[in-house]
């Protein structure tokens, strides 16, 4: 399907989602060859995808850790941003941790994808709003 050129704007909605339970944590900042220790969010697409926002749900109890967005060119994996989420023990009356970030100029080419990691260990999903161009 041919995208939407006059203007711009994503023709299919979309929504990653990435369920990282118990995953190796990933400290390293620097670039990753391939997509080793990183679970993928969103697929490549024909013509593109814009990511207007990121949210992270702890599965319950959580330790604090930082959350790391890559983009991965098909090749190599980039630190994109880091998503702060705190420690919370969640409960009947206690919401688990949650952190949204929003994004206005996170455009992935046609052959790009997303991925996500953490620095240390905890059960959370990460979920990517946007569309495909």
């Amino acid at each position: 399907m041919a995208a939407n050129t006059n203007p711009i704007f994503p023709n299919v909605p979309i929504v990653g989602i990435a369920s990282m339970v118990s995953n190796t944590a990933v400290t390293a900042r620097t670039v990753i060859s391939g997509t080793t220790g990183l679970t993928q969010v969103t697929a490549n697409s024909t013509n593109g995808t814009r990511i207007d926002a990121v949210k992270v749900v702890a599965q319950g109890t959580s330790v604090a850790t930082i959350i790391d967005l890559w983009i991965n060119d098909g090749t190599n994996s980039y630190l994109y941003d880091e998503i702060v989420l705190s420690a919370v023990t969640a409960n009947t009356t206690t919401a688990s941790a949650t952190n949204t970030i929003a994004y206005t100029t996170l455009v992935l080419p046609a052959t790009y994808r997303l991925f996500t990691s953490q620095q240390v260990s905890s059960n959370v999903t990460v979920m990517a709003f946007g569309g495909t161009y």
